[in-house]
């Protein structure tokens, strides 16, 4: 079991961090690394939709800085091994190998069509898994990013659906 020391409890009622923190990013941090991964595939494709392009170029970003803010975390809390144990599992909505690969080898509308279908089944599932962060985290800033990941995937999934009707 994981025990944490107390950061910034006195000055920021930040919390301590606690198991499901851990877990949370653990699980998270991969699972942004392929959504990473994906947009860079469609990024640097023959996709011109810029709509598609854009959206790809925000998860991609987005993503990115909450990664680096989690590590920031995990390094300051020190669990890299823990964080080692679960990066060895295929969280929720992720692809397997087989899959990426299939995803890479596509071009053109193919691509867009199911960047947008795999796009969309990927952030479900990070809604999933976001939300037992929010209800049974400790570290009160990390209660807060998985709040707003829930607000943007969200808003982000309803953004595909409209580019998916649109053909």
């Amino acid at each position: 079991m994981f025990v944490a020391p107390r950061f910034r409890s006195d000055a920021g009622g930040d919390g301590t961090p606690n198991d499901v923190d851990v877990h949370f990013i653990g699980m998270m941090v991969p699972h942004h690394d392929q959504a990473i991964e994906m947009s860079d595939v469609l990024l640097a494709s023959d996709v011109e939709d810029p709509a598609v392009r854009d959206l790809a170029q925000r998860i991609k970003e987005g993503q990115e800085r909450e990664n680096e803010q989690m590590l920031a975390w995990a390094d300051e809390w020190g669990i890299e091994d823990d964080m080692e144990l679960h990066s060895h599992h295929i969280a929720n909505g992720m692809f397997i190998p087989s899959q990426l690969e299939a995803f890479r080898n596509l071009s053109g509308d193919e691509l867009r069509a199911e960047f947008l279908e795999m796009m969309h089944h990927h952030h479900a599932d990070v809604i999933a898994m976001t939300q037992g962060e929010v209800d049974n985290g400790g570290y009160a800033p990390l209660k807060k990013m998985a709040k707003e990941m829930i607000a943007v995937q969200t808003a982000e999934m309803r953004e595909m659906e409209q580019l998916q009707a649109a053909g």
